[in-house]
């Protein structure tokens, strides 16, 4: 059976109660006749929420903290049901939303695999053959005849998500509890995600990880407020998304001394890359190249801050970054416009087109504001490269 995720105008609604006894004081409240409390408060942790995930798909679910993410994906898979709305599932699931979940602390971690395997109707056979791969995969070797009691909150991630792909699910659904993993098994479970989604598995993912986004998911789905904000390609939707975050921070963030720091307050004009040939916009690999920034302080006041420029491929991977935050190279933005120029000896990248977003900090690393794709350019030569970067490098034969 075909791998199929479907909702349609999926809605969540959470009563909350006021005056529930969790003391004897409240307890003795209770007491007062029912027609004297307090209604409880209807609260729509989702509304109206619809998308469609066929085979070998992937979804890239982004919001903050609270928006209805987590409650989306418990509706899903059925832990909730919906107030409103229908979700239609099909296809072998495995789903990894909440640390621990399906664990019993005082099984040993061989024990928790089999216990879940079983769950997701893997025949005990299928589960010895694959014992090994799924401990390896976790790391937690010399800890997997433990009671998972003891595990910290990344062992239990480790183990968590090695389950969930080594079941050969056809859709897999992770929530953003891998965050508690360190970076280099995050990057890990990353690469396990792309390789199932090469391999024909549809995909439902949760990350505050908009780079992976970007660079994994066939489409995205912005959720605010439990409501839809955004949904479509990804890089346009994690674009929309950064934005707000950028306009939040600005407002939130904001200097006190400097009353008119926003997004229209400090902008970035324009960008250009330059070689060697002096062509703008157009590189040859290898060459010395100058990033010039245009800057616009609309304010009355000069600001110290920073500069940082991120340069990235079209699928939204990052290449590299050059903060002036980072390197300590303060600058005045005095009122008006000006430029910042960063030179580079070398540009080691390989031929495609590469876009650059510009961040401006103020001198405390607070962000002013974010320009995404404020530039592009192209590197191209004669010779055929693939990749990203291009390593210097001489053949030796001893």
């Amino acid at each position: 059976m075909a791998a199929h995720a479907l909702a349609e105008n999926v809605s969540k609604q959470f009563k909350l109660r006021r005056d529930r006894a969790d003391s004897v004081g409240h307890l003795l409240l209770q007491m007062i006749p029912r027609r004297t409390r307090p209604k409880p408060e209807s609260f729509w942790a989702v509304k109206d929420v619809s998308f469609e995930i066929k085979q070998g798909r992937s979804l890239g679910i982004v919001g903050n903290n609270g928006s209805g993410k987590s409650t989306l994906l418990k509706l899903l898979t059925r832990t909730m049901q919906p107030t409103e709305g229908y979700i239609e599932m099909s296809g072998r699931m495995s789903a990894l939303i909440e640390l621990g979940a399906g664990f019993h602390p005082d099984f040993t971690g061989r024990e928790n695999i089999v216990l879940n395997a079983s769950i997701l109707g893997i025949r005990r056979r299928e589960i010895e053959r694959s014992m090994d791969e799924i401990i390896d995969f976790a790391e937690i070797r010399p800890f997997i005849d433990v009671p998972v009691k003891y595990y910290s909150s990344g062992m239990h991630a480790r183990l968590g998500f090695s389950v969930a792909v080594h079941v050969q699910p056809q859709l897999l659904i992770v929530d953003e509890v891998l965050a508690v993993g360190d970076e280099a098994f995050q990057q890990k479970c990353m690469d396990r995600i792309f390789a199932m989604k090469r391999s024909g598995a549809s995909i439902i993912l949760v990350s505050h990880d908009l780079g992976s986004i970007e660079r994994l998911m066939d489409d995205a789905l912005w959720i605010h407020g439990g409501v839809v904000r955004g949904r479509g390609i990804p890089r346009d939707v994690v674009h929309s998304y950064r934005g707000f975050l950028e306009e939040t921070t600005a407002r939130d963030s904001a200097a006190p001394d400097v009353k008119e720091t926003s997004q229209t307050s400090f902008r970035v004009e324009e960008v250009t890359v330059q070689g060697l040939n002096r062509h703008e916009q157009s590189i040859a690999p290898g060459d010395p190249a100058c990033i010039r920034v245009r800057l616009k302080n609309a304010t009355t006041q000069a600001i110290h801050g920073y500069v940082a420029v991120s340069i990235r491929r079209p699928d939204g991977l990052e290449v590299v970054e050059i903060s002036g935050l980072r390197d300590q190279q303060i600058i005045t933005l005095t009122p008006g416009s000006m430029d910042v120029e960063i030179w580079a000896s070398e540009f080691h990248l390989a031929n495609g087109q590469y876009e650059i977003d510009v961040t401006i900090f103020d001198d405390q690393g607070r962000r002013l504001t974010n320009a995404q794709s404020a530039g592009t350019f192209r590197v191209q030569s004669q010779e055929r490269t693939s990749g990203v970067i291009l390593i210097p490098h001489e053949w030796r034969r001893n």
